[in-house]
């Protein structure tokens, strides 16, 4: 069996941290200057696009790194989905991590939503990073002047809330990745997943998946077909690279929760 002494290693590591939580307090990161942060006049026009849209959250107060994260997320959510007015929307963000990015999807929902909830869930939230702290207070950073905002340590599939959004970058879909970022084997469980988060869903509600790399997107389109709701199913293709700094291509689906 493949893994075997690296999975060992993770279920002993990932047994202490959630029974041991250790992490400094009061995350901070200290506000950075954005001048000649874009790399072309593309992606200046797509800037002054979204503050027009969005800028009340658009926040320059912040470093670099979090400022293009932010804007790249916005950017996939501006162009893939879809802005429906209704009451008490719910949205649910899955291993959101140090969730760095919850002021794009806060931004985004805010534009249009009267009111809503915004939950984040992460399996691993008291991993520590290499600066002492751990995700969750990283999370608390980032949430602090969201309203009606959650970041939530648990397992996914044993949540059951019902959500009209579902927001899911880099699903594990193989074993290597999942394995790499620490977390033990008995966790992999993709196509189970993938059920529960389309199960969620309230009618008409939408499921928003982002894949790294092209081979991951064709296992996700593999996953979905053994579901039997092909139908439902919307190929984004790859995501333009503005503001990007990663290293790999990203792709992009979208599952519909028809009545």
């Amino acid at each position: 069996m493949p893994y075997i002494i690296d999975n060992l290693k993770n279920c002993f590591d990932f047994f202490l941290r959630n029974v041991i939580i250790v992490s400094r307090k009061n995350y901070f990161e200290k506000p950075q200057d954005l001048t000649n942060i874009f790399n072309n006049k593309e992606e200046e026009n797509l800037y002054d696009n979204l503050k027009n849209n969005y800028g009340a959250l658009l926040s320059q107060n912040t470093t670099r790194r979090n400022f293009l994260l932010n804007l790249y997320h916005l950017n996939i959510f501006d162009k893939f989905l879809t802005k429906k007015t209704k009451d008490n929307l719910s949205i649910l963000d899955i291993g959101s991590k140090n969730w760095e990015y919850v002021k794009s999807e806060y931004a985004f929902f805010n534009s249009f939503a009267k009111n809503f909830t915004l939950n984040g869930i992460e399996l691993d939230a008291y991993r520590l990073n290499s600066n002492l702290y751990n995700r969750y207070e990283i999370a608390k950073f980032y949430t602090k002047d969201l309203s009606n905002t959650n970041y939530i340590p648990g397992d996914f599939l044993k949540h059951q809330q019902k959500y009209d959004y579902i927001i899911w970058f880099l699903p594990f879909i193989t074993k290597y990745p999942l394995i790499k970022w620490g977390l033990p084997l008995k966790y992999f469980k993709p196509q189970e997943m993938l059920l529960h988060a389309y199960n969620l869903l309230n009618p008409n509600g939408e499921l928003l998946i982002v894949n790294q790399g092209e081979e991951e997107y064709l296992i996700q389109q593999e996953l979905v077909e053994k579901m039997n709701v092909k139908n439902n199913y919307l190929l984004l293709g790859e995501i333009a690279d503005h503001f990007s700094f990663f290293k790999n291509k990203r792709y992009c689906s979208k599952l519909i929760k028809t009545v």
